[in-house]
């Protein structure tokens, strides 16, 4: 397996081994942690793995805003073009494996595809869960899609149109109502933990905190400079783990402190990642050509993985399989959800990716020469 290995403005390597550790975080949540007895291995969040996937789109979806942004601005063209390109080159990423995998689990009747149909297909999955404080069976994840879409539908609109002095403005003030909207959840309804988790409000200042990323890196801020110091970066990572093991058990600090937090450690995580700055062990291991490949298609293995031991407990019968401890058991559907997802990959998101240069954010116009002979 081969990656080709190119730094520059649209794509850096180690933010798809970022992709890896968020994808892994999550299948550790949902497949394994619950099975745990450990103090540590409990105590760690491994839920982050979504908010590190919030951060990480946060910054990458605002920054090609921005960039694009600034070229059209450059030659003075309508920026709603810009805007079709975007929701266009969205569409081609996101929708096609996601709505055949719903359409497949409600032909074959998989539990709750269609119960929760019309929430799923509009992506308000999350909206529901919110109101009725409920877990929706092997679909839950896709409350996170539900918020990516949302984001999707309002924040071009912001960072495109907007005028370039107010958006820091635009940014900050949605990361406050953020962080005050899942103060005033926990406080007034504090029954309702999915509210102050899975509403898009709610979710907005981690994304929101990646945009400020992007607007600084756009704006070629002195601060993000001074986040490449080693020093922040590991200091960030080691502050983060020594106030989650002190007061994990509190139960206040891990409601509202121990995500915030989190988000800020991860954005600068990403600032450093962007630059290549990992080296040694940690960029060996981010930069690894099979970690790569697990970050390139994680989003198929996020959106396939909670429906993947179903799948094994059907085939490993008729394989005569056995499998009863745990580790082995998450191994298992590691690596089906793998083969599921690079089959996805070569046979689905790739062709269907592949359209993408028909729908470029920026089309240079020809130069037209003048003959004066």
């Amino acid at each position: 397996m081969s990656i080709k290995k190119e730094q520059n403005t649209d794509y850096q390597l180690q933010l798809d081994g970022l992709r890896f550790i968020a994808i892994f975080m999550v299948m550790v949540a949902h497949w394994l942690q619950w099975q745990m007895t450990s103090i540590i291995a409990t105590s760690i969040q491994f839920v982050h793995g979504v908010t590190l996937f919030f951060v990480l789109s946060g910054f990458l979806i605002t920054r090609i805003l921005l960039v694009n942004r600034k070229k059209y601005d450059l030659a003075d063209r309508n920026k709603t073009m810009l805007l079709r390109q975007f929701y266009i080159r969205r569409f081609l990423r996101i929708f096609p494996i996601y709505y055949l995998t719903i359409i497949f689990l409600v032909l074959i009747n998989y539990p709750g595809a269609r119960t929760y149909f019309p929430w799923l297909v509009t992506y308000t999955s999350n909206i529901y869960q919110s109101v009725h404080n409920l877990y929706i069976g092997n679909f839950n994840h896709f409350w996170s899609l539900a918020v990516e879409e949302q984001f999707y539908l309002f924040w071009p609109w912001l960072m495109l149109f907007v005028n370039r002095k107010y958006l820091l403005r635009v940014i900050l003030a949605t990361i406050i109502i953020s962080v005050a909207s899942k103060l005033y959840i926990h406080f007034y309804f504090p029954g309702n933990w999915m509210a102050g988790s899975y509403l898009i409000i709610s979710c907005m200042y981690a994304l929101g905190l990646g945009a400020l990323l992007a607007w600084m890196h756009s704006e070629e801020k002195p601060v993000v400079q001074k986040l490449l110091n080693p020093f922040i970066v590991w200091g960030s990572i080691a502050v983060y783990t020594l106030l989650l093991f002190l007061f994990i058990r509190i139960p206040w600090y891990k409601a509202l402190i121990d995500e915030l937090l989190f988000v800020l450690m991860s954005a600068i995580i990403i600032n450093y990642a962007v630059a290549g700055r990992f080296s040694f062990l940690a960029g060996g291991f981010l930069q690894h050509p099979w970690i790569l490949y697990f970050g390139k298609v994680s989003y198929g293995m996020y959106v396939y993985h909670l429906f993947i031991p179903d799948l094994y407990y059907y085939l490993a019968p008729r394989a005569g399989i056995l499998i009863t401890n745990k580790y082995t058991a998450f191994f298992s559907f590691f690596i089906l959800t793998f083969i599921l997802s690079h089959l996805s990959w070569k046979l689905v998101e790739t062709p269907v990716n592949n359209l993408k240069k028909y729908f470029p954010y920026f089309k240079k116009t020809p130069v037209i020469q003048m003959d004066n002979g």
